[in-house]
């Protein structure tokens, strides 16, 4: 069994790590594809009229300064829909999550951004405004997979119909942590992609009954689905992991929606679609 990791977690400076990863990569394709990940946490002040009054970021102590000074000269110039209470516009404190991403650039260097980032429900919204998890049960770890030395991290996008079940299953993203042929990086994206949506067509939830999506006909959902070995050591918050990033594809039911945002999320969160404050603010795409 050839299996050939990329390091897990970069280490005190992102050059290093990302040079021994690009050392043992078999091609410039794969070199391509690699990234590293860093999900942060914290809080983001909205102005009644959409603009940013101020953020913080959990635990900043333990955050790169060149990562703090990149969230900095963006975050700030951020803009919002306003946000309304009873058809007012309020200024709101809420809770934020950004994935920053660092790609290899020309030279050397390294394009570091934020990639994703999302947001948390208004002060005064209810629990029963967004979806809710009843049964997801995690999916059983593809025995292909395992003999070929594969694991990564799926990211799920589910129509959820109005009795809490799944109507159908989108497959968004699939990034690989660990790195084998070409062929068999395809044949182990597959086989993660098809156990994770195997096993979400059984999930069930309880959907929104208050607010705002009560009435929709459905609702959509992400959920990042992470296939990886017992004993691994994730990163610690404020360090980089690194992964082959997959191709994003897009759910047919929300082509054309502008909620569908991006996936700022850890391993097994749910993230309902079209809750919580509208960034207008373009992200850059990775």
């Amino acid at each position: 069994m050839m299996r050939t990791w990329i390091s897990k977690v970069l280490g005190a400076t992102l050059l290093l790590a990302a040079t021994v990863a690009m050392a043992t990569s078999p091609s410039e394709q794969v070199r391509a594809q690699t990234e590293a990940s860093m999900l942060l946490t914290g809080t983001i002040d909205i102005a009644a009229d959409g603009r940013v009054g101020g953020y913080t970021i959990d635990h900043a102590d333990k955050v790169p300064d060149y990562v703090l000074s990149n969230i900095a000269l963006v975050v700030p110039g951020w803009r919002f829909e306003p946000m309304l209470v009873d058809g007012e516009p309020v200024a709101e404190r809420v809770r934020m999550s950004l994935r920053m991403v660092a790609k290899p650039a020309e030279d050397n260097k390294f394009s570091i951004y934020i990639a994703s980032a999302g947001f948390g429900q208004k002060s005064k919204s209810k629990p029963t405004d967004s979806i809710a998890t009843l049964e997801m049960k995690r999916p059983v770890f593809p025995d292909d997979v395992l003999r070929m030395g594969g694991e990564g991290i799926v990211y799920l996008l589910l129509k959820i119909g109005r009795q809490g079940t799944v109507e159908d299953v989108a497959v968004e993203q699939v990034n690989l942590t660990a790195y084998a042929s070409r062929i068999k990086m395809q044949r182990i994206r597959s086989s993660l992609a098809a156990a994770a949506a195997g096993k979400a067509r059984e999930w069930t939830f309880r959907t929104p009954s208050t607010g705002e999506l009560a009435d929709d006909e459905f609702w959509s959902a992400r959920v990042p689905v992470d296939f990886s070995y017992f004993g691994d050591q994730a990163a610690t918050y404020g360090q980089w992991n690194v992964y082959l990033s997959g191709p994003r594809t897009q759910a047919p039911w929300l082509a054309g929606d502008s909620r569908v945002g991006n996936n700022a999320l850890a391993s097994g969160e749910l993230q309902t679609i079209g809750s919580g404050p509208r960034l207008l603010t373009p992200l850059k795409e990775g």
